[in-house]
């Protein structure tokens, strides 16, 4: 059986990637909700540090991790002359800081899986950019940039990194939208339709198998042809 750390657990994204991968023995991280599905819950802020004794109780008992996989974010709209300190911190430890601390304690367990997995759920704001969400896209763009150089780090070993790049995934946030909002926005997307989380939830099964071995440093984007 397979040992899946999902970070950021409950989300959209985070609950279809637990139902794809149901049959495997799932840890989950998130601030509030428990999942749907059954796991090794821990609830956790991940808008602040994690730290050592966090990671601990995440990994006791485990003697090896097929898969960390870090999937939360939230967007923040904003003009940038109204982005305070907290908040590019509050991104910034979510995004990028925490991520690093469970990738280091996860990496030992990794190494010892057939084939270790580290993969990031970004954002296609992170490759093109967005107007009024320059912090969040930028969080969201040194998470790729780090996915690609971890790659080239851990090449010799069997751990592979990569990123997830969805374009408008249909849940929470498209439904925060008006009506009219929404289908403007279908408007300017080539296949009229918003990403299913389920489809997000295959990619990510698909980097997890051993037929993606060779498949590191890569960035997909999954938008549709929204941007290519």
């Amino acid at each position: 059986m397979s040992n899946i750390l999902i970070v950021g657990a409950t989300g959209d994204i985070g609950n279809a990637i637990h139902e794809q991968f149901s049959e495997s023995y799932i840890i989950t991280v998130s601030k509030k909700r428990r999942p749907l599905l059954k796991s090794n819950h821990h609830f956790l802020d991940l808008t602040k540090e994690v730290n050592n004794g966090d990671m601990e109780e995440i990994f006791a008992g485990l003697t090896h991790l097929d898969a960390l996989i870090y999937t939360p974010g939230f967007a923040q709209f904003d003009m940038i002359q109204d982005v305070t300190m907290n908040d590019i911190d509050t991104q910034y430890t979510l995004s990028i800081k925490n991520l690093v601390v469970f990738i280091q304690a996860a990496l030992p367990l990794l190494k010892k899986s057939k084939n270790g997995r580290i993969i990031v759920v970004t954002s296609i704001w992170g490759q093109v950019g967005a107007s009024c969400e320059s912090i969040y896209s930028s969080m969201k763009g040194a998470q790729n940039t780090l996915v690609k150089s971890l790659a080239k780090e851990l090449a010799l070993t069997n751990v592979t990194v990569n990123a997830v790049a969805p374009g408008v995934v249909r849940g929470s946030m498209t439904n925060e939208l008006s009506d009219v909002d929404q289908q403007i926005l279908l408007n300017e997307l080539p296949q009229n339709r918003f990403i299913d989380a389920s489809e997000v939830a295959s990619l990510v099964e698909f980097i997890c198998t051993e037929s993606s071995k060779s498949i590191t440093g890569e960035v997909f984007n999954l938008n549709g042809g929204w941007y290519t």
